[in-house]
């Protein structure tokens, strides 16, 4: 993907999510019937004992300790392979996003729904955990691409990711943790902070790069006077 393209992508998905972060502070009447319509539906409203522990123990391996664990543990792999590019890149994109997800949290404000099945503090928008489960998948996805030299296994491997955050998202909206602008939020922000990151980042990698090709190539000049 080119770099412009990254950029006005990127900008699309932030400016949504400021949509809907708007929304939230404003309690826009369409963001209240988005959530009620979603808290209504045939997938969320049923409430039962087996939902409710399979909804559980996902929301729990998507939970942010996990996600960043997991982050953890993929750039403890990349640091082994020497790939500092990528393990600083994935590691810095989880905590980044994650800070800022926290920030808005502080600045929305917004309490969590009642009648919560499994108990959870703090704010609600956006969530975090399907804020770092969708960095985690994406930085995933962008480790595996170029091993995966089969367009089919590809495809497979976006989608399995796609229906893991989805499942992630249903858990929180279906346990009363999250509003679903809540976890529609956090896919748009990591999304967002994916594309509009990485070119930054590439550049600020490949001018240090540069920098220490060329201090090293002036210290073997001058060595060799």
């Amino acid at each position: 993907m080119k770099i412009s393209q990254r950029y006005w992508r990127g900008g699309l998905l932030l400016a949504a999510f400021l949509l809907l972060a708007g929304g939230v502070l404003a309690h826009a009447a369409w963001l209240q019937a988005l959530d009620s319509t979603v808290a209504g539906s045939a997938l969320i409203k049923p409430v039962g004992p087996l939902n409710t522990f399979l909804f559980s123990i996902i929301a729990t391996l998507g939970s942010p300790l996990v996600a960043i664990g997991l982050t953890a543990l993929l750039c403890s792999a990349l640091l082994l392979r020497r790939d500092w590019y990528a393990a600083i890149w994935c590691g810095g994109i989880q905590l980044g996003t994650s800070a800022i997800a926290y920030i808005v949290k502080q600045l929305v404000a917004r309490p969590r729904p009642t009648h919560q099945l499994v108990a959870d503090t703090g704010y609600s928008f956006p969530s975090g955990h399907v804020l770092c489960t969708t960095v985690l998948v994406l930085c995933i996805i962008w480790v595996l691409t170029p091993h995966l030299h089969d367009e089919e296994q590809r495809v497979v491997s976006v989608i399995v990711g796609v229906v893991w955050i989805g499942l992630v998202a249903t858990s929180r909206v279906y346990l009363r943790d999250h509003f679903a602008s809540d976890v529609i939020a956090s896919m748009l922000l990591g999304t967002a902070g994916w594309l509009l990151a990485q070119p930054l980042w590439t550049k600020i990698y490949s001018t240090f790069i540069e920098s220490r090709h060329s201090h090293a190539e002036t210290n073997n000049r001058h060595s060799s006077i």
